[in-house]
């Protein structure tokens, strides 16, 4: 039954995947800073009217992070990407602690007049 399954996948599908998530995070607190001070793009990614503009967002962020795994996937396919570690594990780790900071509602509530 698990034969299916592999039993490691390669490195460089892994770094792939981690660097795609830390842009998905990017364009994440990225687009939730547009949406909440512009109306005009927060209706132009509402995607369905019921839900909101968090329709058009999860569409981007998920957009934005199988488009950065598809291409760092294949740029790095078979080669020895081990020099890539150190920088795709912090990138993934400022971009989390970006998008806790970026998404509170201080941040984005803040205004200068």
């Amino acid at each position: 039954m698990f034969g299916l399954f592999r039993q490691r996948i390669h490195e460089s599908f892994a770094l792939a995947a981690i660097l795609a998530g830390s842009v998905a995070l990017h364009v994440a607190w990225i687009d939730n800073l547009l949406i909440s001070k512009s109306d005009t793009i927060a209706q132009w990614v509402t995607l369905n009217p019921t839900i909101g503009p968090i329709s058009g967002l999860y569409v981007d962020v998920l957009g934005a992070y199988f488009t950065t795994l598809l291409i760092t996937a294949a740029l790095w396919r078979g080669r020895d990407v081990s020099h890539w570690r150190d920088r795709v594990f912090w990138s993934f780790v400022i971009s989390i602690v970006f998008f806790l900071l970026m998404t509170l509602p201080f941040v984005y509530g803040f205004a200068v007049n």
